[in-house]
């Protein structure tokens, strides 16, 4: 249980930051503006990770049976 319980936070993890990023470039943006221009003054980038984030985390719990959100 332990072993998938760190496969699912590594993933989550790793998917945020790899949906961030993309998202980031499919929008032709770069970092410095991503970071600076919007309306939350560089909380967009966060918001992105912990949506993309929970979006793995939620279904990696389903097909790993973590149990971590019980039903």
């Amino acid at each position: 249980m332990r072993t998938r319980r760190i496969i699912l936070w590594v993933i989550s993890l790793g998917f945020g930051v790899v949906g961030t990023v993309g998202t980031i470039l499919i929008f032709g943006s770069d970092f410095d503006r991503f970071w600076t221009n919007f309306l939350f003054k560089g909380d967009l980038p966060l918001l992105l990770l912990v949506g993309f984030g929970s979006l793995a985390f939620i279904w990696l719990d389903l097909i790993l049976q973590t149990q971590y959100l019980r039903r």
